[in-house]
C-alpha cells in the first residue's frame, strides 16, 4: 500500500479521519500520520491491520473495498 492509495481510500470513505481509521485498524494515529507523510513504512502485519480497518470502515458505509487495488503497490 502506498500513502497515495491510502489517501484515496480515505477520500472514498467520505473523508474518514486518521483517528477513525486508527480505531478501525487498531493502529495508532501517529503511525497512520507518519505513513501518510512518507516518514514510516508499514510492516506487513501493520499493512494487514490497516486494510482490515479500511474494509470495516467501507462495510459500515454499505460499500465494498477492492483490497487488491490498495495493496498492489509494493514499491514502498
Amino acid at each position: 500500500m502506498s500513502p497515495d492509495r491510502l489517501r484515496l481510500a480515505m477520500e472514498l470513505l467520505g473523508g474518514v479521519t486518521q483517528g477513525e481509521l486508527a480505531r478501525a485498524s487498531g493502529l495508532s494515529p501517529t503511525t497512520i500520520s507518519l505513513f501518510l507523510a512518507g516518514k514510516r513504512k508499514l510492516r506487513p502485519a501493520m499493512e494487514v491491520r490497516l486494510v482490515e480497518g479500511l474494509e470495516r470502515a467501507f462495510r459500515q458505509r454499505g460499500c465494498r473495498l477492492d483490497t487488491a487495488f490498495f495493496t498492489a503497490d509494493r514499491s514502498r
